[in-house]
């Protein structure tokens, strides 16, 4: 009787050590079996404010999960902040939800729900039309090329995009072919406005955000 009290006693002390954490940590991933996905994403701030990120598997055992819970919440970026890369589980057959929020203001927000295939590098773009935020996910692609820089043109606004003289608009949220160029300032014009990229180089691959400024932000793709 005293051994089966000891076991009983250093069980329920086993069970105590667990901290909430770990087993929500657990809860994560119990469903996953061998198919699941673990993915690299990039987030990427591209608008004026200062934004928290959080990132959740959509659903577990049927039920509908809150993105924006403080258990989801990933990192903060400063405007004009560099990309921050992390890595995320998730089972092959549920989406994830993805959410920003402007930190120390009262608004706005984005959330979005996605997609995503195996072994397979995103990025996580928070963009800005107005005052509004928006979140879209992106996957990562190279175009590198000997003498030349690769673009891709992401659309926060509707914009007019001339690379060499060849014209083509793209609306709010959308995203351009790679193209090419050599000449770093006169190139690529974006709504009418030469597009300095000398910072950049050549066999390189990047996205540029765009709007009717010009260049919102850029940022490499891995």
């Amino acid at each position: 009787m005293k051994s089966h009290w000891l076991l009983l006693t250093t069980t329920a002390l086993f069970l105590s050590a667990c901290s909430s954490d770990d087993l929500e940590e657990e809860l994560e991933t119990i469903n996953f079996g061998s198919d699941y996905y673990k993915n690299d994403y990039y987030l990427l701030n591209a608008t004026d404010y200062e934004l928290d990120y959080h990132i959740a598997n959509t659903q577990l055992n049927g039920d509908e999960r809150d993105v924006a819970d403080d258990d989801y919440y990933l990192a903060t970026l400063a405007k004009d902040a560099q990309q921050y890369a992390i890595t995320h589980e998730s089972n092959a057959n549920r989406k994830l939800s993805l959410y920003v929020a402007a930190r120390n203001v009262f608004g706005p927000v984005a959330q979005k729900k996605v997609e995503v295939e195996y072994d397979h590098a995103y990025h996580v773009v928070a963009w800005q039309n107005a005052a509004q935020i928006n979140i879209s996910l992106i996957e990562q692609q190279q175009d590198n090329q000997d003498n030349a820089y690769a673009l891709r043109i992401f659309a926060a606004e509707p914009i007019q995009v001339s690379i060499k003289g060849h014209a083509f608009s793209l609306g709010a949220g959308e995203l351009s072919a790679f193209v090419h160029g050599s000449d770093c300032y006169s190139d690529i014009k974006i709504a009418q406005k030469n597009v300095d990229l000398c910072t950049i180089s050549f066999n390189r691959s990047y996205l540029l955000v765009a709007n009717q400024q010009g260049l919102a932000a850029l940022y490499t793709e891995q």
